[in-house]
């Protein structure tokens, strides 16, 4: 029997779950819908990707346990891929990457009395760490070589191989 792959997307939203069914309607039978939380358990998988979504764990030691679970459910040589905004917590680094995000958004219609507020509700809502903070918990978890894949300012592509 060939080797089935399936895609479970998964999210505590019912909304963005219903653009990810719009989004992947092409590819019937290829992904499945999961209205799950962080710390609801994974299925035994291949590899784990979050976008834009970890920065909502605010609990550094929730988000260490979120990636001991991940750990658990890797088959061996499995993935953890991460992409999300990381922000040092002050100094030169920070105030490049808000530099940049205030281009991003100016780039796309959103002036700086209204990106302001965008960054004052998010400062409510998110939890930035910085590279170095991520990799570390990832390591805590138990993953043995966590590593930055690929960053553009504070977009940054990051996590760990379980090993095989």
């Amino acid at each position: 029997m060939p080797f089935r792959r399936v895609v479970e997307l998964v999210d505590i939203d019912p909304n963005m779950l219903e653009v990810a069914a719009q989004r992947c309607a092409a590819h019937p039978g290829r992904f499945e819908l999961r209205h799950a939380r962080f710390d609801d358990q994974l299925p035994s998988c291949h590899a784990v990707v979050a976008s834009l979504a970890l920065h909502h764990v605010a609990d550094r030691g929730q988000k260490r346990d979120l990636y001991r679970s991940i750990l658990a459910a890797l088959e061996p040589g499995g993935l953890v891929a991460v992409g999300d905004l990381l922000v040092y917590p002050d100094g030169p680094e920070r105030r490049r990457i808000f530099e940049d995000w205030y281009l991003h958004m100016e780039r796309n219609g959103i002036g700086p009395t209204e990106a302001d507020g965008h960054f004052a509700q998010w400062a409510q809502e998110d939890t930035y760490l910085s590279l170095p903070d991520e990799l570390g918990l990832i390591a805590e978890a138990g993953f043995p070589r966590p590593e930055c894949f690929w960053r553009d300012a504070g977009i940054t592509v990051y996590g760990a191989f379980k090993d095989a």
